[in-house]
């Protein structure tokens, strides 16, 4: 005679057995082989690997699966490997390739070399790259289970173990641009949640970000930036959904696309509470319990940006003529600044200023000659920017003088001629 709470437990079990068979709401969980599913309530933890103009981010899960997600240039292999080795990684359970540019599987072969490598997933987006074969190489030879978007759809989970979920959101062999076949990939650890987004774009190419935010659960804690934090990405649309509380750029210091760009830049500061960046930050690791969080980075010194100097380039000797710089502070610090006229003098800490505000500051050179107006920022803690310039040129007085009277001579010689031949004396 069956009880009340057998009768219970069979509904259950028959609603549990429909809704897994039923397609519509199917999921397909990708498991990895000799993985042990042991699972331990310790931390969860993302390390950004500051690679420079590149992304490579490793995870740590409670249940101790390692995650790679991707490995940025092979000029950084080095870099990345020691720092794995460091924490003591001797196998990456989960290999992520976002897409196959060289800034992101450049590594590749590097690391397969250096780890034990479990399971590797790209999206399949064709590339002729010498890169791309070495890394299409390495993942055959490695002998791993391999997933592309052959195999799996967005919707699908990769199994990280025990309270840790990673769902795949967008995957796109067939995507117009090698970028916009990003994977991207949401972890969640308890009320934590992590948003991993490639080189994706918001309003540009094929409009990634608003497919995201149509039909998937965007609003998240923690965001990696996309494209380095390019104007294209991080658009109005998609951080209103994300409102992350921090934000993290991968990015290199000084890179030859102005990366981050500061439309994205000024976006981020409406939606996102903090924002940090390997060029300033260095390593970045973010690390929760599943409730609170704390993050750590390799250069405390946060120093503010560049200066920025603006004014004339060029005048005469004597005049006094007005510059203005302005910098920004990546803690909104206050700031003060340093001139160097290149002449022998140099002022004193001017300031405080507000981060972005603009400081103005006037010179006048007694020679001739060219000049590198020069100015650092210092923040209220004391940490200094490296130095802004600006070139200036200082004429000779006499030539300015020789070059107005020599168009003054030959605007009276002009009119000389111009008379003659009115009055027929000159042909």
């Amino acid at each position: 005679m069956y009880s009340k709470k057998t009768n219970l437990f069979l509904i259950i079990a028959i609603i549990f057995i429909i809704y897994l068979s039923n397609p519509i709401f199917a999921i397909k969980i990708i498991n990895n082989q000799n993985i042990s599913n042991e699972q331990t309530y310790q931390e969860f933890k993302v390390n950004f690997i500051d690679v420079g103009q590149g992304d490579c981010i490793f995870i740590h899960t409670p249940s101790d699966y390692s995650i790679l997600i991707d490995t940025g240039s092979r000029i950084y292999a080095d870099r990345v490997i020691d720092f794995l080795k460091n924490i003591f990684v001797y196998t990456i359970d989960v290999f992520i390739a976002t897409h196959p540019h060289e800034d992101h599987i450049g590594a590749c072969q590097e690391i397969f070399d250096a780890f034990d490598i479990l399971s590797v997933y790209h999206p399949g987006f064709p590339s002729n790259s010498a890169t791309y074969q070495r890394f299409i190489n390495s993942a055959e030879n490695e002998g791993c289970p391999i997933f592309t978007d052959e195999n799996i759809d967005p919707g699908d989970m990769i199994n990280v173990g025990g309270l840790t979920t990673c769902k795949i959101l967008h995957i796109n062999q067939n995507a117009s641009n090698a970028n916009d076949a990003s994977i991207v990939t949401r972890f969640d650890y308890l009320s934590s949640s992590f948003l991993f987004t490639g080189d994706i774009a918001g309003n540009h190419g094929d409009n990634v970000e608003s497919y995201l935010v149509d039909n998937w659960d965007v609003n998240v804690d923690f965001l990696k930036v996309t494209h380095h934090g390019s104007r294209y990405g991080s658009t109005d649309y998609f951080l209103r959904e994300a409102t992350p509380i921090l934000s993290i750029i991968s990015v290199g210091e000084n890179n030859v696309y102005g990366h981050p760009h500061q439309e994205a830049l000024d976006r981020l500061n409406q939606y996102s509470q903090d924002i940090f960046r390997t060029d300033i930050n260095g390593n970045i690791a973010v690390i929760t319990d599943g409730f609170d969080w704390n993050v750590l980075y390799d250069k405390p010194d946060d120093k503010p940006n560049t200066p920025k100097i603006t004014g004339p380039s060029y005048g005469q000797v004597g005049e006094e003529y007005s510059f203005m710089v302005k910098t920004y502070d990546p803690n909104n610090d206050e700031i003060f600044y340093k001139w160097n006229w290149s002449d022998g003098s140099e002022t004193d800490w001017l300031g405080p200023f507000s981060s972005g505000e603009e400081q103005y500051a006037s010179h006048s050179w007694n020679e001739n000659g060219a000049y590198v107006i020069k100015v650092k920022a210092k923040d209220i803690n004391g940490h200094e920017s490296s130095w802004g310039s600006l070139n200036v040129v200082m004429p000779k007085t006499k030539f300015v003088k020789k070059m107005m009277n020599f168009f003054k001579i030959n605007s009276l010689y002009s009119l000389i001629l111009h008379n003659l031949k009115n009055k027929n004396l000159i042909f």
